[in-house]
């Protein structure tokens, strides 16, 4: 079988988190050592910047690199993540945390799922999973989840950032291993017969040719849409919210609380969205995530203001999202990342995690990809299939959030009747009927973004029910409860409670 051509040159189309991640990773793999890197920016794009939050996938990206957070943390600002505390979701008030999870905390979150399994079957009171999990104990406590001494396991923790920043660091960190930049606008995109992408025509008449091209240039997705014509898939009648707007304060100026989150991210129901609250080391980031089909940008930018205490005279930010998902991440010659692939909301804080696991995914399949025409097809299926289960598998579990909840606003009325996928209303019905909910994560685990610590969290921080119902079960006793809560509360004061506190 005919060996393929070697692939000597690669561009990267695009800068922001998504490019320099790209720019940053390929720079450090040795199976690119031979290749020529460069990537393409312009000026005159901003960045997003919306994504300051993680998921722990971050740090094993940053450890890969061999960066340690000392070196870049305090460059970008950045914070601890233990997780999310979701604020109001049923209109009553009541608020339950999306915790990290990690090994120390299997037998106190075994209560945790006994318990609300008990309560969706009709048996006790409402359980929700803060005081079962450490990192919940910890965003209660205001605590950060770096151990003051050492665990006898690897904790799981994310970060907040200033995106700009982040994107910043990665640069200097590939252009030092030689990834070349080029400040230019990209006015022509040119291909061959045979749909590849042949050359970049910048602004000034230059002509930049690569064997290989990687689209990070956001939500314009200049290769693999305009230029390749990849089909995209919106999810704007499954995802309403489409739309953003967004003001920064300085940490100190936080009047939403007496005391400011430092360790994990707020997420608070709204008439027609919500808002996130995100606590940087220099800044509070501020914004609403809302449906411009219920509300305008006028009353969004109101109600924003209104709930952190700040005069209507504000300035703030409007920013429009395309919500969905490319047909094919990979497709000939281009590998698209970041807002030019996919984007599901930022209720999760799952875009960059998204990048990192295409980059992973397409660094593991780069040398077979080179062998021959059957490996570059079997590569490129292998990673598309990927991808979708990925996107889709986010997809379930951010509606999820938004189909159990009780609000009876417009919005979210509307928001309960969209389409969901047949896993996702069979994992609700399940959950709702008192099946067996376990047993269908196991057979859908393959499928799912997310395993069971965050369906529990999410299913019984609403208390997701039908409450006429009465079906057997037996609730563990009091005691072993109030034994599970004390081994958290027991585990962060020996680790993570500060000695003189």
């Amino acid at each position: 079988m005919k060996v393929k051509q070697a692939i000597r040159k690669i561009i990267i189309l695009g800068g922001g988190t998504a490019g320099w991640m790209a720019a940053a990773a390929l720079a450090n793999n040795p199976v690119f050592a031979a290749i020529e890197l460069c990537l393409v920016e312009s000026d005159n794009i901003g960045t997003i910047g919306v994504g300051e939050g993680s998921t722990p996938h971050l740090k094993r990206f940053m450890d890969n690199l061999g960066i340690s957070e000392k070196d870049w943390m305090e460059l970008c600002h950045a914070s601890y993540k233990t997780g999310i505390d979701f604020i109001n979701w049923n209109g009553d008030g009541q608020q339950y945390f999306h915790p990290f999870y990690f090994q120390m905390d299997v037998k106190p979150a075994e209560v945790f799922f006994i318990n609300a399994n008990a309560r969706r079957r009709g048996h006790g009171n409402a359980v929700k999973p803060d005081a079962f999990f450490s990192s919940g104990v910890l965003a209660k406590r205001n605590l950060s989840p770096r151990p003051n001494k050492a665990l006898p396991c690897t904790n799981e923790y994310g970060y907040h950032f200033d995106a700009t920043e982040l994107a910043n660091y990665l640069k200097d960190y590939a252009c030092k291993r030689g990834v070349r930049q080029i400040i230019a606008d990209v006015v022509e995109v040119s291909t061959t017969q045979h749909q590849q992408i042949e050359t970049l025509i910048l602004a000034n008449g230059e002509r930049l040719s690569a064997d290989f091209f990687i689209d990070a240039s956001g939500f314009s997705a200049k290769l693999i849409h305009k230029a390749l014509g990849v089909p995209f898939q919106s999810f704007a009648d499954e995802l309403l919210n489409d739309s953003a707007v967004t003001v920064p304060v300085p940490a100190l100026m936080d009047s939403t609380q007496t005391q400011q989150a430092k360790y994990h991210t707020r997420a608070t129901a709204l008439s027609a969205g919500w808002l996130w609250q995100i606590p940087l080391t220099h800044r509070l980031g501020n914004g609403y995530v809302y449906s411009s089909r219920h509300l305008s940008a006028n009353a969004a930018a109101k109600e924003l203001l209104h709930s952190i205490n700040l005069p209507e005279s504000t300035q703030v930010r409007f920013l429009k999202m395309r919500v969905g998902v490319s047909d094919k991440a990979w497709h000939n010659n281009v590998l698209a990342i970041g807002l030019a692939q996919s984007f599901i909301e930022p209720l999760e804080a799952t875009s960059i995690m998204m990048t990192q696991f295409t980059l992973e995914r397409f660094m593991s399949l780069f040398e077979r990809y080179q062998l021959n025409k059957q490996a570059e097809t079997l590569s490129r299926q292998t990673l598309n299939q990927a991808v979708m289960q990925l996107v889709l598998g986010i997809k379930d579990y951010i509606q999820a959030h938004y189909v159990t909840s009780q609000r009876s606003e417009a919005y979210w009325v509307a928001a309960r009747k969209v389409a969901i996928s047949q896993r996702l209303t069979q994992l609700l019905k399940a959950w709702y009927q008192g099946e067996d909910f376990d047993l269908l994560l196991y057979q859908y685990d393959q499928q799912l973004a997310y395993f069971r610590p965050s369906w529990y969290a999410l299913l019984a921080g609403m208390d997701y029910r039908d409450p006429k119902l009465k079906r057997p079960f037996e609730p563990i006793s009091a005691e072993i409860t109030a034994q599970a809560i004390s081994y958290c509360q027991t585990l962060v004061e020996q680790y993570f409670q500060p000695k003189h506190s």
